[in-house]
């Protein structure tokens, strides 16, 4: 069995998506407070924003991880 080849980006990569979904879960958090304290419409507007935003920066950033496997040959 050959071994699984693995490079410094890989561990970038992952650090990098790691790093995006833990502020998408941040802005989740927040949200939901916010939820509780009955904002108004601009507050909500402005969550939801911000909100959109990372979650789109998460999957960025989970896709290059997982292309990057792919070139390695780890994930298919």
């Amino acid at each position: 069995m050959s071994p699984i080849l693995l490079c410094y980006g890989c561990k970038d990569r992952l650090n990098t998506a790691t790093l995006a979904l833990r502020r998408h879960a941040a802005q989740m958090e927040s949200a939901f407070e916010l939820i509780r304290s009955s904002p108004a419409e601009q507050e909500v507007e402005a969550a939801r924003t911000e909100l959109l935003a990372s979650v789109s920066e998460a999957q960025t950033a989970w896709d290059e991880y997982t292309a990057h496997l792919r070139e390695h040959r780890i994930i298919g």
